[in-house]
């Protein structure tokens, strides 16, 4: 009896993680894989999954999909859901984190982080949670998922992007023209760099460059060490998307609509296009393909050496999402209330699924599910009939 109790007690522990969070007591700890065991082409630690924010997925989920669960997320998921475990982590707007179960979507916990969130937090080595807050005094902070313990806050200007981690560091962008390099074992500041105007463009890391943008349209690359500045450049139109990086260049959006292949070792221009609307959504980079989407209801697909247009596709609503490349599917989200499944290669619609309410968060896929959430409603896990009927089979 006491043996079935302690079972049945261990298991419901980790289904009330984060039932108050942050200095509200009362924390359990969460059951996570060993970073040993993390594979980064599967689990979402991260804005864009890495540090070049490139935000693909290695395997398709096959259309026609349907919900296998939803679960009510009452704010706008902060850029997409985060993934790790059998856990599907929702960091919100509202600064409220939700935490739901991968198999069921049931609701583990919800709790709050603070008073607002402008972008996803990141997790380090499936540990540590980095989050930086919009609003508050103590604005960055440092959380151990496994021992429920907050590691340190720290005061800074209101944090506006997601937190970049390496090994040593952590980047951000403020509201108060300033990006920051912080320890990343006590959250102090180790340097910092004044921008024009205030960062909404949240870093990405390559060769240690980093590299981002302000509202007034300045593209910086900093040494990611010292935060010295390598370069800068000034492009047309304000940039609130987040530079895609690969090994030699940087491609960056603006809302001007114009689409910027840069140099990442001198600020040199490479390739420009212009297009019809504003550029809010970031882009994913998958086999030598940008996808990009825009506030004209456009997708598009670029060649990234030359900047040459595959295809469009349209919608009929705003995309300022990002899209998410698999090898045969482009997974789009629309303000119009509509998830398109392209084909890849043409960009031939092959599936839509209307929901109730606009999506505004990037799609994400992890395991068998096709994860996205639409505003102020809900998140959803989507997957195809053979994976529904082999779950089926499994009960």
């Amino acid at each position: 009896m006491i043996k079935h109790f302690k079972q049945h007690w261990y298991q419901y522990s980790f289904m009330i993680f984060f039932s108050l969070l942050l200095g509200c007591g009362g924390l359990v700890k969460l059951k996570l894989p060993e970073s040993e065991a993390l594979d980064p082409d599967k689990e979402w630690l991260t804005l864009g999954r890495n540090a070049q924010h490139q935000h693909y997925a290695n395997h398709n989920i096959v259309p026609p999909l349907e919900v296998v669960w939803k679960r009510g997320v009452k704010s706008v998921v902060t850029d997409h859901p985060l993934a790790l475990g059998d856990y599907i982590i929702a960091p919100t707007e509202s600064g409220i984190l939700y935490m739901v179960d991968y198999n069921t979507g049931e609701k583990i916990a919800s709790g709050k982080l603070g008073h607002a969130l402008a972008a996803s937090p990141t997790i380090h080595e499936n540990l540590v949670m980095y989050a930086g807050l919009e609003m508050g005094e103590k604005t960055l902070m440092g959380f151990n998922l496994q021992r429920a313990k907050r590691l340190w806050d720290e005061s800074y200007p209101h944090i506006s992007t997601t937190p970049l981690v390496d090994g040593e560091r952590i980047y951000f962008g403020t509201n108060r023209n300033r990006v920051f390099g912080a320890d990343i074992e006590t959250g102090e500041k180790i340097w910092e760099y004044k921008t024009s105007a205030a960062v909404q463009s949240s870093p990405a890391q390559q060769s240690g460059f980093l590299v981002f943008g302000d509202n007034h349209g300045w593209l910086y690359a900093l040494d990611s060490e010292t935060g010295e500045e390598k370069w800068k450049v000034q492009l047309e139109g304000g940039i609130f998307s987040h530079p895609v990086l690969d090994d030699l260049l940087v491609y960056i959006g603006t809302v001007s609509g114009k689409m910027h292949a840069i140099s990442l070792y001198t600020g040199e221009t490479i390739w420009e296009k212009a297009f019809a609307g504003a550029i809010f959504s970031s882009p994913a980079l998958y086999n030598n393909v940008l996808y990009i989407g825009n506030n004209a209801h456009e997708v598009i697909a670029m060649h990234k050496e030359t900047g040459d247009i595959i295809w469009k596709f349209k919608t009929k609503g705003i995309v300022n999402t990002v899209p998410l490349p698999s090898p045969d599917y482009l997974y789009v989200s629309s303000w119009d209330r509509h998830l398109y499944v392209l084909n890849r290669f043409s960009g031939e619609m092959i599936f839509k699924q209307q929901f109730k309410r606009p999506i505004k968060s990037s799609p994400i896929i992890y395991r068998d599910y096709l994860i996205v959430q639409t505003a102020n409603d809900k998140l959803y896990a989507l997957a195809n009939e053979k994976i529904l009927q082999a779950r089926r089979d499994e009960e």
